[in-house]
């Protein structure tokens, strides 16, 4: 019965609050007329640094993948030896 006694008094209190009427106002003109920032010429580097960056990065990750896919073409492995399912075939595992 507390809880109920204090969430009605918050409620009363935020009634009695009174409002700013030139509150919309200001955010209407905020909406209609943004400030905005001038962006500084070192962010603007930065930036298409940063893309330049990836870009060569990922052509050399590319370059590299195929030259060494190249080489594992030769490469064939006889795994019998290695996966020995015979061991797990046998009366003692049972």
């Amino acid at each position: 019965m507390k809880t109920d006694h204090y969430i009605d008094e918050l409620i009363n209190k935020e009634k009695q609050t009174e409002h700013n009427p030139f509150l919309a106002t200001r955010i209407m003109s905020r909406i209609e007329n943004p400030m905005q920032k001038p962006v500084k010429r070192w962010q603007t580097i930065a930036v298409a640094a940063s893309i330049v960056f990836a870009i060569v990065s990922g052509i050399g990750l590319g370059n590299s993948y195929i030259s060494n896919s190249d080489q594992m073409d030769g490469l064939y492995v006889n795994d019998s030896r290695i996966e020995n399912f015979s061991l797990y075939n046998t009366d003692s595992y049972e």
